[in-house]
Parts: structure tokens; C-alpha cells; sequence
């Protein structure tokens, strides 16, 4: 069966000088191996180091290079106004900060001859544009965009996972502080107020209640849990007077979205792809593996299958 007309390689930046360069030439290189027309969209808002510039010069460089300026600082409208400006009928949202690893492309191309519009999961992920706009695309979300996005579109099409976890690309990944403090400068006052309107989005976006995140921070001393509890509860208060509201399910769209990986995985839905990548292995934090033991009804089946299908980041 042929593959995918075309490839949109679609993302969101904010001041990356010292990452991007590296970035954009690893999906250069992922995109010339797909044996399929792509295109680069960069959706930039408003970068004050440099990236702006960088950008810039790539667009009038490259034809399938598409920058998109904006003055907005929320990582959803970024990826929004992206995905608006591409014409693929794959979507491969990618990450600024991260060099992707060049076997990646095996995995892309295998997923675009199934011609599905299952969401391919792994450290770069791919969707259908019909499944995006089906289930409303990116909102306009400050942090957990993406969960908000997954969640409902895997509960309806559904989802083929393989993570793997390759040093050449993870070597290059910012941590969430990090990331968020991108767009944000001067004072420390601005910078809480940053990280509450994140922490609110959060919430907005992977549909938490205030115990999931008390349940996903269980191993914290008694102390920091009472401050956190604080910290949770003044973020959902602040959820609830937001114009976007979550997309409610029964279970949050973090449980969603890992229970939909894990089961892929034991199904082997992965198997569909050929690709000669290393086995699906999933990285989880010591703190996801204590609350997926308690909250997801796939856990148990994961934990007595042999080999491991996880590993402690």
C-alpha cells in the first residue's frame, strides 16, 4: 500500500538559540528518508535570543520550510497555529529542544505505509490530520497541550506504541522548568505567576483532579505534600475561571494516555510496523511507576510480563 502524500513536521518555539539548529537538521534528516514530500512548520513566538533570526534565514533558504510568526507565549497556541499552517495529511509534532535520533525515520515510514489514523506513539509521534481535526486539534493551553490533544483521539482511533529510548536524542531534552521558563523573563515574581498558569493548564489539560496530582507525588515528605496540596488546590481554583474547560472523561488523560501505551504494547500492536528498531521499552519515573500501580488496570499484566516493558528514568 503507498504511503502518506505528505509529511508536515509541525512544531512550537520560544527561544532556543543553543538547541534549534541541531533540532531542525535531525528532522531534515528523518523528513529526507521518508521517500515522501514533507514540510517544516515553526510556529515562533516571539523569541528574543536569536531563534527569531534563525528562523528567519531558514524560511528564505528553504522552500518546504514554513515559519509562522506570533506574539503569543502558550506552547498550545504554538502548536495550534502550526498544525493551521501545515498541509500534510501526517501530522509529526516535534520538540525544539530535542536532536532526534536518526532511526526514527525507519519508524515514521513504516507507520505511514499502514495508512491509519491510529496515533503512532514513541519519542517522535505521528497522527492523522483527519484524526486532529476530528477531535478539535491543539488548544490554546499554556501546559499539558499535548495530553489534552491525545487523550480523546486515542479513546476514538486509537493508538500503536512503541517507545524506545535512544541516548543520541534524549542527551538533548529540557526538563519542564526549564522549558517553561523560556517564556518568561525578568522578575521571580513573574516567574511563580508563570508556573502557576502552567500548573493550572495542567490541570485543565490532563483533566486531574487535585488527588491524582497528590497521588502522582505520594513519595514526597509529609511537609512538601501539605505545600503541594496548597499549590494544587489555588491551581484548580484558578482552573475553573479559565474559558477552556477540560475534556472530561472518567479517568484522567494522563492514566488515559499510558494505559492506552501499555496495552498496545502487550497486544503487540507495534509488531504492524517494520521496523527493525530495539523493543518497545517505556520510561517511566519512579513516581509514575508507584501511582500506574495503584490507578491503572493494565499494571499488573505489565509488571508479570517478561522481559520488563519499562525501566526506571
Amino acid at each position: 500500500m503507498a504511503p502518506a502524500e505528505r509529511v508536515s513536521f509541525c512544531a512550537t518555539n520560544l527561544n532556543t538559540t543553543d538547541r534549534l539548529v541541531a533540532s531542525l537538521d535531525s528532522i531534515d534528516l528523518l523528513g529526507r528518508a521518508l521517500g515522501v514530500p514533507y514540510e517544516v512548520v515553526v510556529a515562533d513566538g516571539p523569541s528574543t535570543d536569536g531563534a527569531r533570526e534563525l528562523l528567519e534565514h531558514r524560511e528564505r533558504e528553504r522552500a518546504d520550510f514554513h515559519l509562522v510568526r506570533h506574539a503569543e507565549r502558550r506552547r498550545g497556541t504554538g502548536r495550534r497555529l502550526a498544525f493551521e499552517a501545515s498541509s500534510g495529511s501526517i501530522i509529526v509534532p516535534f520538540d525544539t529542544s530535542i536532536a532526534y535520533a536518526a532511526p526514527f525515520a525507519g519508524l515514521l515510514r513504516a507507520y505511514l505505509h499502514l495508512r491509519t489514523d491510529r496515533m503512532l506513539f514513541s519519542e517522535i509521534c505521528a497522527l492523522s490530520r483527519r484524526s486532529i481535526e476530528e477531535v478539535g486539534g491543539w488548544r490554546d493551553l499554556i501546559g499539558a497541550e499535548d495530553l489534552d490533544l491525545y487523550a480523546p483521539l486515542i479513546e476514538r482511533f486509537g493508538l500503536i506504541a512503541w517507545p524506545v529510548a535512544l541516548k543520541e536524542s534524549q542527551s538533548a531534552r529540557m526538563g519542564a522548568y526549564a522549558r517553561q521558563m523560556r517564556y518568561v523573563q525578568g522578575s521571580s515574581v513573574r516567574r511563580l505567576l508563570r508556573m502557576y498558569a502552567a500548573q493550572r493548564d495542567q490541570i485543565i489539560g490532563a483533566n486531574y483532579r487535585v488527588r491524582d496530582l497528590m497521588a502522582l507525588n505520594a513519595a514526597k515528605p509529609p511537609a512538601r505534600r501539605a505545600a503541594l496540596w496548597g499549590w494544587f488546590t489555588l491551581a484548580a481554583i484558578g482552573a475553573l475561571f479559565r474559558p477552556i474547560r477540560p475534556r472530561k472523561a472518567a479517568r484522567n488523560n494522563y492514566l488515559i494516555l499510558r494505559d492506552a501505551i501499555l496495552e498496545s504494547i502487550l497486544r503487540g500492536d507495534y509488531k504492524s510496523l517494520a521496523w527493525d528498531g530495539p523493543a518497545p521499552h517505556l520510561l517511566l519515573t519512579s513516581a509514575e511507576i508507584e501511582y500506574l500501580r495503584h490507578a491503572s488496570s493494565t499494571w499488573a499484566r505489565v509488571e508479570a510480563h517478561d522481559p520488563p516493558l519499562y525501566g526506571i528514568k
